[in-house]
């Protein structure tokens, strides 16, 4: 683990800020071993031994000093003349070998002791006196992007801000950049697991440990859990008949229930057919209510509303802005209409190369007065055209002749039918 020197908090290794406070744990972190540190054992101080302090005796040399302590040098080695704490062995030995130490010292030639003292002292690096340190800048903290969390996020979680990492409730700062996490994001379940209620863990009693097989045979556990599925249908069907019941009662005790029952389910029924797979039907049209601007002989306004696709309104040529209107014997909703252009002979066919409607305009009034217009252009077929208006209320429509086929500057041509319809 880490532990950072400022706080004192417990960090994982992974971690690169302290989760106590926000220091960097690269220059105020220090890993810790998990395991209790080994303790020197202390070395007893050496004696010297038998043969060293004959040594000593022999030669006039001083003892060494203990272990761990530095030699004086400086001194000059007192000079042993005798050695009374040693024992009689050690005088007898330091008798037997004085006399060849003696001759060996009347060999050396003369001048060795001179050069000995003239031996300068090995030379070593010339000391220095200690410089006073400068005060150097603190290391920026790393720039830390906002990147993927490097590990899994757990609901709880406080998720930081400036880099995106999870980290436990339990810490105060981000353990990959630092940041505070006073205002972190505490991490949710998703959606769809909210939706699954969690179960609560049993808790046991002191005492008592969890039994896999609940100490019962397949059987027996078979026949529990089959008691218990057959137990909620019977109540399910008790429910669904009690309720059967009831509204069966409410329906024939109020007549009024039942009919504003049953009404309101054919009017759910019907709007969701109308949307599904509408059907339309003609409105009728008094021939009393059609009017035209002008119209000629055998060219009359009512044939453009008399179902009859052999005949047809034709406007005056000397009328260019000539119309056709039709007034509707109640408040209706207008869906579309059905344009027969041009004179048609048997089965729908256009008479060509006679002049048939290019360009048409709408006019729908409804209750308020309101009006609706609604170009169109007629496509230069057989049959018919569909143009849809969709004006709810309407009272009239008011129709336009804009230009012809095959002269576009030609405003007058005929107009076999035109059927306005509402849809069911």
């Amino acid at each position: 683990m880490i532990v950072c020197r400022d706080c004192g908090t417990q960090n994982a290794d992974g971690d690169l800020f302290c989760g106590g406070c926000p220091g960097f744990l690269e220059h105020t972190g220090e890993y810790v071993d998990d395991g209790l540190p080994e303790i020197p054992e202390e070395q007893p101080e050496q004696q010297a031994g038998l043969i060293t302090r004959i040594k000593h005796a022999i030669t006039g040399d001083d003892l060494p000093p203990p272990s761990g302590v530095a030699a004086d040098t400086s001194a000059p080695a007192a000079p042993v003349t005798e050695a009374p704490e040693l024992d009689e062995a050690a005088r007898r030995a330091a008798a037997l070998v004085a006399k060849p130490v003696a001759e060996s010292k009347r060999m050396e030639p003369p001048g060795r002791d001179s050069r000995r003292a003239a031996a300068p002292a090995p030379a070593g690096p010339p000391a220095q006196a200690p410089t006073a340190q400068v005060p150097q800048a603190a290391k920026p903290r790393p720039k830390v992007q906002k990147q993927a969390p490097s590990r899994k996020i757990n609901p709880g979680d406080l998720i930081c801000g400036r880099c995106g990492e999870g980290n436990p409730d339990t810490r105060k700062f981000c353990r990959r950049c630092g940041e505070s996490l006073v205002e972190a994001v505490v991490a949710k379940r998703a959606w769809y697991q909210r939706l699954i209620p969690r179960r609560k863990k049993k808790q046991l009693k002191a005492g008592d440990r969890p039994d896999r097989s609940g100490g019962r045979a397949a059987g027996t556990k078979a026949r529990i859990f089959r008691g218990k599925v057959l137990g909620r249908l019977a109540d399910t069907r008790r429910i669904l008949a009690v309720l059967a019941i009831v509204g069966i009662g409410v329906g024939f005790a109020i007549p009024s229930a039942r009919s504003a029952i049953l009404d309101g389910g054919s009017g759910a029924l019907g709007k969701v057919r109308r949307i599904i797979s509408p059907t339309y039907s003609n409105i009728p049209i008094d021939p009393a209510r059609v009017s035209a601007s002008s119209e000629t002989v055998g060219g009359e306004a009512v044939n453009a509303t008399d179902s009859n696709t052999l005949t047809f309104w034709l406007a005056d040529p000397a009328d260019p802005s000539a119309s056709v209107t039709v007034v509707f014997v109640d408040q209706t909703d207008v869906a579309h209409v059905l344009v027969h252009p041009g004179k048609q002979e048997g089965g729908g066919k256009v008479v060509r190369p006679d002049p048939r409607p290019r360009e048409m305009l709408f006019r729908v009034t409804d209750e308020s007065g309101l009006i609706t217009e609604v170009a169109a252009s007629i496509e230069d077929v057989d049959g018919f055209i569909t143009v849809d208006l969709n004006v709810d209320d309407a009272v009239s429509v008011e129709t336009v002749v804009v230009n012809c086929y095959p002269d576009p500057v030609l405003k007058v041509c005929p107009v076999t039918e035109l059927e306005f319809q509402s849809k069911d």
